[in-house]
């Protein structure tokens, strides 16, 4: 198996892992912050992208870098990975390197892999032809499936109403107010109709683009997130540094690098964020407000979030694209 085949199958089984595939700056921060999460082990943005072919240089990938992608899939580094593929020919290589010795699994010694062929002649048992359901029949049935499918979707979107602390106005609305907390982000995230829970930091809210969760950590030791905590924040300043050691010249390079991809970004699309986060009042998540970016405290260095609207009314967000720049 040659190196790009290698290659393509790791890039395949971590999109397979974290159930997303890697097509924009979005999905490469996605997997920095899943694979920092679950190594403590920092590789970058670039580095990702240049491996998935994003960007130019995909030839480059060092071994480090493998092991580590290869780690975030449960193998211990990237020539037990190898071993775990289909060996044909030669085991893939890094150039500049000598040849990693992938062995071949037990299933590639001596494995027939023809299957046999079936005549089909005068002694072939005759195939047996299932009778179609009546109309009238498929039609009960599948309304039955249409009836018990909407009862379990309405109950489902509103058990996060029911079991939430939101408040609930005479109208029936439900607002979100500032200083309300909850033990865990799938608490929240289920008020927005939101079940897949693999990346609550940073989750879009559905059919509002523009519009995301943010569940920033209080003192994040990459990313920081300091502001006043006695009034709740009212701006957030968001930075990031890596924790692990590096030598100053990639440590001050991967930094400049990060920080302003953050600032780019945040500019480009001009996002809100819904924000509620972790540690500030208590080992769960509190509901400050939502956020937009301060344009004149912001540079490629650091990003500012300034809390524009303390409540968040969750029976109509289309209201919120006012608070736009």
């Amino acid at each position: 198996m040659s190196q790009e085949q290698a290659c393509e199958a790791l890039r395949n089984a971590i999109e397979a892992a974290v159930d997303r595939k890697m097509k924009s700056p979005r999905d490469f921060d996605f997997l920095v912050e899943a694979i920092f999460e679950k190594l403590h082990q920092s590789v970058s943005t670039s580095t990702l992208k240049r491996f998935w072919g994003y960007m130019p240089g995909y030839a480059s990938t060092r071994t480090s870098t493998l092991d580590v992608l290869a780690k975030f899939i449960d193998y211990k580094d990237w020539e037990e990975f190898c071993a775990s593929l289909t060996v044909e020919g030669e085991a893939p290589t890094v150039e500049g390197e000598a040849p990693s010795v992938c062995p071949q699994s037990a299933t590639d010694t001596g494995a027939q892999t023809s299957s046999p062929a079936t005549d089909v002649g005068e002694d072939a048992p005759t195939p047996i032809v299932k009778k179609a359901l009546p109309y009238w029949l498929a039609g009960v049935i599948l309304l039955i499936i249409i009836v018990v499918g909407s009862v379990f979707v309405l109950r489902f979107s509103s058990y996060g109403m029911e079991n939430s602390p939101s408040h609930s106005d005479l109208n029936g609305t439900y607002i979100l107010r500032r200083g309300q907390i909850f033990d865990t982000y799938g608490d929240y995230l289920r008020l927005f109709g939101i079940t897949t829970l693999e990346n609550y930091w940073d989750q879009p809210v559905p059919h509002h683009e523009g519009i995301i969760i943010w569940g920033p950590e209080y003192h994040h030791p990459q990313w920081h997130n300091e502001g006043e905590r006695d009034s709740l924040m009212p701006t957030i300043t968001e930075w990031w540094e890596p924790t692990d050691s590096l030598d100053d010249k990639e440590r001050e390079m991967l930094i400049a690098e990060r920080n302003e991809h953050l600032y780019f970004t945040v500019m480009r699309t001009n996002e809100l964020r819904i924000t509620f986060m972790k540690n500030l009042t208590d080992t769960g998540y509190v509901f400050l407000g939502i956020y937009r970016t301060n344009l004149a405290q912001s540079d490629n260095t650091h990003v500012v979030w300034e809390r524009v609207a303390d409540e968040c009314d969750l029976s109509n967000l289309n209201y919120l694209q006012q608070l736009r720049h």
